[in-house]
Order: C-alpha cells, then sequence, then structure tokens
C-alpha cells in the first residue's frame, strides 16, 4: 500500500484572536465604504442612463429583431475597445494608489 503524506493538516490548530485593534482599521474601513458607495453611486448612474436615454432599454428588450442588422464583432475588436481601456483603467488606479502610498510614507 502506498504511503500518502499531507502538505497541510486535516484537523486545524486552534488559534487564538486577538482582540485589540490596530491603527489602521478605521482608516481601511472608511476606504472600503467609499469604495463601497462609489460603486453603488457608477451602478445608479448607469441605471438612470438606461432608463432616461431614448431607445436604450427598447433596444435591450429586443434582441432578436429581425429588422435591424446583425452585427458581428471579431475578437481583435472587442479586445481592442473592452480589455484595452479597462486594464489602462486599472493600472491608472494602481499607479495611483502606489503613488499616494509613496507620498504618505515618506512625507508623514
Amino acid at each position: 500500500m502506498a504511503d500518502m503524506s499531507l502538505s497541510k493538516q486535516v484537523v486545524p490548530v486552534i488559534t487564538t484572536v486577538s482582540t485589540t485593534k490596530t491603527e489602521g482599521s478605521t482608516r481601511s474601513n472608511l476606504a472600503y465604504a467609499a469604495f463601497i458607495l462609489l460603486c453603488f453611486w457608477v451602478g445608479t448612474q448607469i441605471l438612470s442612463l438606461m432608463v432616461h436615454a431614448p431607445g436604450v432599454l427598447e433596444h435591450l428588450a429586443q434582441g432578436n429583431d429581425t429588422t435591424r442588422p446583425h452585427i458581428e464583432m471579431g475578437f481583435a475588436v472587442s479586445t481592442v475597445f473592452g480589455l484595452v481601456p479597462f486594464l489602462a483603467g486599472c493600472v491608472l488606479l494602481g499607479a495611483v494608489c502606489v503613488a499616494s502610498k509613496l507620498h504618505h510614507r515618506y512625507h508623514f
């Protein structure tokens, strides 16, 4: 019979949880709350645009309308106009976060 050994323990070890709060928890909680509020705000703006823009909601509801031309978008086009702006935005947001962290670390 083959000998099997596991890299992790099957039964987890009980560890004590510290109840003391660190200084950064309040700041991170506020940052998380601001991020959630931003996400809700963006969502409401998108829903508001969809409801108030003329013809957008009807176009989304009539997905299989035969009177309109069928548009096929290639993989390269969807990548250029979808993935590239998303990644550029992520890089820009990351750069702002790193710059803010370095500014906070060396100037305070």
